[in-house]
């Protein structure tokens, strides 16, 4: 079978196309061919090493897939045929789904609805994620306006989809026109263009100058300290990634300065729920109700072959991509 393996860290070149043996199946293990595989930024994180939970190399990536079983392997839970869907957080974090098959426990898959779009099931972690996100990492705080940095992502538009379920108004952040003007199409109700000049002016001007009540940031570096000036009275800022690297001013002091708003700082990383696993199944079983019932519908806009997963870490990595993308063996 085709794979997607790297055997050292760097860029997307690293990821090499091979052929590996279709695993065979140990008692207690069932093999499922893979439909379609999520890409999500922390496998960008593993692939230039940059992952705080670094796996051994050689290593075949992957966080989120869907498939069928192919060979129940005399389980009494799942049989051949059913559509399924699991992430890496599932498999203690083995990797693997850059695959065109992958051999899990009996109890790892998700059993889906049969009649669930599999493309979209594909790209539930990021729902997981803000599910978890929204209702853990905010929890304690107002949600009728949210803003979102770079809202036009996988992540981005599922965080959108699941604030405006629970009626929040959404203003989204993204940097270009065109990058707007979809994030329009996506419920947004505010879409700013962060290159067209500062956004606390612009966010304070929609919000009567009240602010908004959460921030969702995963831009860190230097940006907390702006964030802190369009916080509505007890805001909070939510931060769940760092993509410009670790800020360099004195946030207690960017806090103090802005003390006639209270503002709150949470940092959350995903890892933080492997000590509650409950609360992640919880999340995974509520945002497969939400994708079978139709209330939620992920914003797939490139769907690549397995064998040009470099082709998606670049599309990522560059910031030309615009909503969710997939692998399809």
């Amino acid at each position: 079978m085709k794979a997607v393996q790297m055997s050292e860290t760097g860029g997307p070149e690293v990821l090499d196309v091979v052929d590996v043996p279709t695993p065979s199946l140990k008692p207690g293990e069932v093999l499922v061919k893979t439909h379609a595989i999520g890409v999500a930024f922390p496998d960008l994180l593993v692939r230039s090493g940059r992952y705080p939970w670094m796996p051994k190399l050689p290593y075949v990536p992957g966080n989120e897939v869907s498939g069928h079983v192919v060979d129940a392997n005399g389980s009494s839970r799942l049989e051949n045929g059913q559509p399924v869907f699991f992430t890496s957080w599932d498999m203690g974090f083995a990797g693997g789904l850059y695959a065109e098959y992958v051999a899990v426990r009996d109890e790892t898959p998700w059993i889906l609805p049969p009649d669930v779009d599999l493309d979209e099931a594909a790209s539930l972690f990021n729902y997981i994620v803000a599910w978890l996100l929204l209702h853990h990492g905010a929890r304690g705080a107002e949600t009728r306006c949210m803003l979102l940095h770079g809202a036009s992502g996988g992540m981005g538009t599922a965080l959108t989809e699941l604030a405006k379920l629970g009626g929040s108004t959404v203003i989204g952040t993204a940097g270009s026109d065109e990058k707007c003007a979809f994030l329009r199409t996506r419920g947004v109700d505010h879409a700013l263009n962060y290159k067209s000049g500062p956004l606390p002016e612009r966010v304070l001007a929609l919000t009567q100058g009240r602010g908004v009540d959460i921030v969702f940031n995963h831009l860190a570096g230097n940006s907390f300290v702006e964030d802190m000036k369009m916080l509505a009275p007890l805001g909070l800022i939510v931060s769940y990634a760092a993509l410009g690297g670790m800020p360099d001013v004195d946030l207690f002091r960017g806090m103090r300065a802005n003390i006639d708003r209270s503002p709150a700082l949470r940092v959350i990383g995903t890892h933080v729920f492997d000590k509650m696993p409950q609360v992640r199944d919880s999340a995974c079983k509520a945002v497969i109700a939400l994708l079978a019932e139709g209330k939620i519908a992920p914003a797939i806009t490139t769907r690549l072959p397995l064998t040009e997963a470099p082709r998606a870490h670049r599309m990522m990595e560059s910031r030309e991509s615009i909503g969710k993308i997939l692998l399809k063996p």
